[in-house]
Order: structure tokens, then C-alpha cells, then sequence
């Protein structure tokens, strides 16, 4: 029999964006390839989809650094692709490496897939609570997201670390969230992919949590609701 979690009294639900409604592997893999194709990087050696592998687990450990406060974000927009390259023994300068994060991240923000489910759960959501997105993303990026996928309209807040000036799961950010949003700890509900940023972060601001885990659950950290489809959200609100 399947656990039924019924969260009472919320008022406000808060979304990571990236892995969570909108479908970050796919629109970076589409991002990646045409950065593959612009930089002639068939002719350095790696196959395409080495380098989508190699740059996709380096990006996500890059980040987890970058919860962990071991690294500055800077650091990721330098020598991310330097790093990914380098480790298919393909050797690349920072310039050249840093020309192909700004083609990155000039690409990214314009592709519109969503996570399965997205839209058919924020539409029932919407009806019955207050949306918002809560992500370490910045503004300006997010925002361009938001829009060409056509999510933006579900949301009446967009909180990016740059706007609180604090990144999950620093307890700031979700102080900052409350206040912008009128709400409290216990009215409001975070959902998210990353257990250390959006899960381990809300709890320690006195926030509860669905951890969306779409490639299986974990039998770890059995302290919050697990999902594998966003739409199965809709059981438990």
C-alpha cells in the first residue's frame, strides 16, 4: 500500500526550477551539442556523447561543491568546460573555456522542455495555493526559463540567490522566501531534487518537504516525502 502524506494548512508551495519543473538534462544536452558543433570539438577527439556524459557529471559535482560553499560560482562559469574537456584528455585555455559558457549559457535559458507532468500539475496547483519558484539559479536567467517554457504565469514569486542574497540551503534564502511571499514556515511546503540544497535547507528552516527523485527513490534520509512524477504530488495535496 502506497504512503499517503497529507499536508494540512499549506498555503504557499515553493519549487526548485532546474531538475525539478524544468527538464535540465535535456535542454542542456540540446545546448551542448550545437556548443559540440560550433567549437569543432569532433576534430579535438571526443565523441559527442562523451562529452555530453563527461560535462554532465562534472556539472553536477560542481554544484553540490557549490551548496557545500567549497566553491564560488565564478569557479563553475570559468573552467567548467576546461575541466570536462580535460578529463577526455582534450586540453583548452580559460578564454577558450570561459567562450564556451557564455555560448552555454546564452543557449540554455531559450530551450522549453519541462519535466513530464509539469504543466498538468502546476495547472491543478494553481487553483489552490500560491506558487513559487525558489532556486539558486540567477534572475535573469531563470526568468528567460520561466518564459520560453511557458511555466512563468503559474508563479507570483521568482526567489533566486541573487535576489536574497543567500543560496539554499543557507536558512537565509527561505527566511528571505517567507517574507517576500507573506508566509510562514508552517503554511509553506519546498519541493525540490537536490536533498542537500532544497531538502536538508527547508528542514532546517522549519519548512516540510517532498524530495522529487525521478530516477528512483533512495532508501536513505527517510525523513521526507519521496516522489518519482510530479504529478503524484496531486495525492498529497
Amino acid at each position: 500500500m502506497r504512503l499517503i502524506v497529507l499536508f494540512k494548512h499549506k498555503k504557499h508551495i515553493f519549487f526548485d526550477l532546474d531538475h525539478t519543473l524544468w527538464d535540465f538534462e535535456s535542454n542542456a544536452e540540446e545546448s551542448l551539442k550545437e556548443i559540440y558543433d560550433d567549437f569543432s570539438i569532433s576534430k579535438l577527439g571526443p565523441s559527442f556523447g562523451n562529452f555530453y556524459q563527461n560535462f554532465s557529471k562534472l556539472n553536477r559535482l560542481l554544484w553540490t561543491q557549490l551548496e557545500q560553499e567549497i566553491i564560488t560560482h565564478e569557479t563553475i562559469r570559468m573552467f567548467r568546460f576546461q575541466k570536462a574537456l580535460s578529463s577526455l584528455n582534450v586540453e583548452i585555455d580559460k578564454e577558450q573555456s570561459i567562450a564556451m559558457n557564455l555560448k552555454f549559457l546564452d543557449l540554455l535559458p531559450n530551450k522549453t522542455k519541462l519535466i513530464d507532468g509539469c504543466q498538468e500539475t502546476l495547472e491543478a496547483l494553481q487553483a489552490k495555493y500560491q506558487l513559487h519558484i525558489l532556486s539558486n539559479g540567477y534572475a535573469e536567467v531563470q526568468a528567460k526559463k520561466l518564459e520560453h517554457s511557458g511555466i512563468k504565469g503559474y508563479f507570483q514569486h521568482i526567489i533566486t540567490n541573487d535576489i536574497a542574497a543567500s543560496r539554499k540551503p543557507n536558512v537565509g534564502i527561505f527566511n528571505y522566501a517567507l517574507e517576500k511571499s507573506n508566509s510562514q514556515a508552517s503554511q509553506s511546503l519546498m519541493i525540490g531534487d537536490s536533498y542537500l540544497a532544497d531538502i536538508l535547507g527547508a528542514k532546517n528552516a522549519g519548512w516540510d518537504t517532498v524530495h522529487f527523485q525521478p530516477s528512483g527513490i533512495d532508501t536513505e534520509n527517510q525523513s521526507t516525502l519521496k516522489i518519482t512524477k510530479l504529478v503524484q504530488l496531486l495525492d498529497h495535496l
